[in-house]
């Protein structure tokens, strides 16, 4: 068994310490300072910066760049993922093993695949309590689902971590109300908890599996460098994703010609 499942199924989620080796990372990494490259380029050629910052560590670079202009700040990506440094991630033999514990041997990659830059005292990027499901109307509960979420930076309380409720999985889809950037769980139902909340510190390598039903939060990044993540679903690929999008499949004992077959593949392909 590669997932600790009595712990996935208790809590709503577990974490998986080192289990992304070293050139993995460096892949991702490299495949988000490309994007960076490409934003530092347009903002040269727009006149909007002065340079481009090309020495600036990882953590640093996305913030000299944007430090004048905070309201074109990005803090998501997610078309631009088509890129191989990517695909060794939301492919990984393990991670996809993982996943076929929890949820069957069809598995798609779930249209909701993103890279986000979580830049200092930003308001935009400080995500609410929450669930997943919250956001996905209609038959949200029925969904078969595993979020996965890994860090590129250390991920402490300072520069914003997640927080979980454990357990809160089991209580279904719950009541969400429009916050100015994002839903937010109704103060009822997450004030009587708030105080078992736990704090989500985790390394680089280290992964996190958890419930789309459960109730989470990223507090706001009070460091003085980008806490770099990214998250991503697996789903039970017989199902629909109840959006209009399909995502890509993954792994299909029974549709092997429909799985992306290798990182060549995957830069063919498009969000979607």
């Amino acid at each position: 068994m590669i997932l600790p499942q009595e712990d996935f199924d208790r809590q709503g989620y577990c974490i998986l310490r080192g289990w992304l080796e070293p050139d993995c990372l460096a892949q991702v990494q490299r495949a988000c300072e490309s994007l960076v490259e490409g934003l530092a380029q347009q903002l040269l050629a727009q006149g909007k910066i002065a340079q481009s910052y090309a020495a600036a560590p990882f953590d640093q670079r996305l913030l000299l760049l944007y430090r004048d202009l905070p309201d074109e700040t990005p803090r998501i990506f997610r078309p631009e993922l088509h890129l191989s440094g990517f695909f060794g991630l939301f492919a990984h033999p393990r991670l996809l093993a993982a996943a076929e514990q929890v949820l069957g041997p069809e598995i798609r990659l779930y249209p909701n695949y993103s890279v986000r830059p979580k830049l200092p005292r930003d308001p935009r990027t400080e995500v609410l309590w929450h669930q997943d499901a919250g956001y996905t109307p209609g038959e949200a509960q029925v969904l078969r689902m595993v979020n996965v979420w890994t860090p590129l930076v250390p991920a402490r309380v300072e520069n914003g971590c997640m927080q979980f409720v454990p357990g809160s999985h089991r209580q279904g889809v719950v009541a969400h109300e429009r916050d100015l950037h994002y839903l937010r769980l109704a103060d009822a139902v997450i004030q009587p908890l708030e105080a078992q909340a736990v704090s989500i510190e985790v390394d680089p390598g280290d992964v996190v599996f958890f419930s789309n039903l459960l109730f989470h939060r990223g507090l706001p990044n009070q460091a003085d460098h980008v806490r770099w993540s990214l998250d991503f679903r697996y789903q039970d690929a017989t199902q629909s994703t109840l959006r209009a999008a399909q995502g890509h499949l993954l792994r299909s004992p029974s549709r092997p010609d429909l799985v992306v077959r290798d990182t060549e593949h995957w830069t063919q392909l498009k969000f979607q």
